[in-house]
């Protein structure tokens, strides 16, 4: 027999062995041996199927061993990735806290310096204003000024009592002074008129020549014209008054515009010639107004 040799089934099958006397009974040791044979087999295969399934066990677990190792080295590598993410997040959140707290900080600079420039400006455009306010009150003030001293000066001249001479008939005139109405004649005439004895009476019935008749209408209408034209003057200064800084005035001696006669008291009676010039006086209400100059700095 061999030895550290496993047997196998067939071995067992056509084993043979010698006979004796009195010896086991043949066909029960073949009958035995078939039972060890089949069970021997059995035992074999299922030994082969348990060898197979530990091999495919094994296989499998070294698979898991290996995944294993992935597995754990890829948590290993998203732990890290998981960490550089967070760390790079982190920086990242940093950052943008940091750039948004200057930026912030920057606006709120800006906005500070823009409300400080709108508020100087602001002030300065008060101040401005104050002050072209005050320069407008202070000239409408002068013209204020101005403009109730011209009325007042014009007033002075309306109300002025050479109106009340200037005005009164021409027959009024007549009846007042016979010095007047010598003077008046004796500068037309161009000579002068002897002063009358007490015994002989002047002579009023004397008829003036047309060329006397024609100088005296002349400055009559000259000096109308001369009032007329300081009328308008006088106008035009109260409406378009010259600004100045500040008003003053200065009464200059008022003078006549043109010649101003003085015709003596005749009676009806003694005169009876023709009146044209005086009738051209009456007719004229602005005729020898005194003017006054109104001289304004």
């Amino acid at each position: 027999m061999r030895k550290n040799m496993p047997i196998t089934s067939l071995e067992i099958k056509d084993k043979t062995f010698s006979t004796r006397f009195r010896g086991f009974d043949p066909e029960e040791v073949d009958e035995f041996l078939d039972i060890v044979v089949r069970d021997y087999e059995d035992l074999v295969r299922s030994n082969h199927d348990k060898d197979l399934h530990i091999k495919n066990l094994e296989e499998r677990l070294s698979y898991f061993d290996e995944m294993k190792d992935s597995l754990s080295q890829s948590v290993l590598i998203a732990q890290d990735t998981a960490e550089r993410v967070k760390q790079t997040a982190h920086d990242r959140s940093n950052n943008i806290i940091h750039q948004a707290e200057q930026d912030a900080h920057r606006l709120l600079e800006e906005a500070k310096y823009k409300a400080n420039e709108i508020l100087r400006q602001a002030a300065d455009n008060a101040k401005k204003v104050a002050v072209e306010t005050e320069e407008l009150k202070n000239k409408s003030r002068v013209f204020h000024q101005r403009l109730k001293s011209t009325i007042e000066s014009q007033l002075a001249i309306v109300e002025s009592s050479d109106w009340e001479d200037i005005l009164r008939p021409t027959a009024t005139y007549l009846q007042t002074s016979d010095e007047a109405f010598k003077e008046v004649v004796s500068e037309v005439l161009g000579e002068p008129i002897p002063a009358p004895l007490e015994e002989e009476p002047i002579d009023m019935t004397r008829q003036f020549s047309q060329e006397e008749m024609t100088e005296l209408q002349a400055r009559i209408e000259a000096a109308n014209k001369e009032l007329a034209e300081f009328e308008a003057q006088a106008k035009q200064e109260v409406e378009n008054p010259t600004p100045v800084v500040s008003p003053q005035i200065e009464e200059v001696p008022a003078h006549p515009v043109g010649p101003m006669y003085e015709e003596p008291e005749v009676a009806p009676s003694h005169y009876s010639g023709p009146t044209p010039a005086t009738e051209a006086v009456s007719s004229e209400p602005g005729f020898a107004a005194p003017q006054e100059s109104v001289t304004i700095l």
